[in-house]
């Protein structure tokens, strides 16, 4: 089957491009930064599609190459237990003309790291006797974790009975993290790198289910 494919290559600044009547869309670099889920969306991809025919569903593909760090700290003496966690995610949907896409907004990346120690603690002695006690060891031992990755993913959404015209899809993330310490100390981040949304039209079997 013949059909139209347009392929554009985005600019890091961001951009929406409308396109004439075609059957599919790709816009591929790098993606704008991904709000905090804390304050709601950032839009990273938008393209502007026509189509012409009528009962036509949209494909609409959202990959993206995605960064989390996670980092954790903990310090323990005495034989105290001691526990940091933090954690970070990336969360994605895709909106055709305002409305969510299905299934709606998933998780596209996520980590949650917890470390937990508990040590008799740094001895020394203090009073000179030459003899270390175990109440002499009172300095906190240290033990960290830092995990630094970056992974591909990709997810199918499905807009269905989109009509005719001029349909505007934009691809949206967030990030956030969170994260707990006692006497040590956490730390996280989430990042949106290269990816691209593939748009395409398609005619799914009648009556075809689509739950969200």
């Amino acid at each position: 089957m013949a059909f139209a494919l347009i392929i554009l290559l985005a600019a890091s600044s961001g951009w929406a491009q409308s396109l004439p009547s075609s059957k599919a869309a790709v816009l591929v670099g790098d993606a704008l930064a991904p709000a905090l889920c804390s304050a709601g969306w950032g839009t990273i991809f938008e393209v502007q599609m026509r189509n012409s025919g009528s009962q036509k569903d949209f494909l609409i593909g959202l990959s993206g190459v995605t960064q989390i760090l996670t980092d954790t700290l903990v310090k323990s003496a005495g034989g105290t237990k001691d526990t940091s966690e933090a954690e970070a995610y990336i969360m994605v949907r895709v909106l055709v003309d305002g409305a969510e896409a299905a299934p709606g907004p998933i998780v596209f990346d996520r980590r949650k790291q917890t470390l937990m120690a508990k040590f008799n603690g740094i001895c020394t002695d203090t009073n000179g006797d030459g003899i270390i006690q175990f109440t002499e060891c009172t300095t906190p031992e240290e033990l960290q974790l830092i995990l630094d990755t970056q992974a591909a993913h990709h997810f199918t959404f499905v807009a269905d009975d989109v009509g005719t015209g001029l349909h505007t899809i934009r691809g949206q993330a967030c990030t956030a993290t969170a994260g707990s310490s006692q006497a040590g100390s956490w730390n996280a981040s989430a990042a949106f790198g290269k990816g691209a949304l593939v748009v395409e039209e398609v005619r799914l079997v009648k009556g075809a289910i689509i739950e969200q």
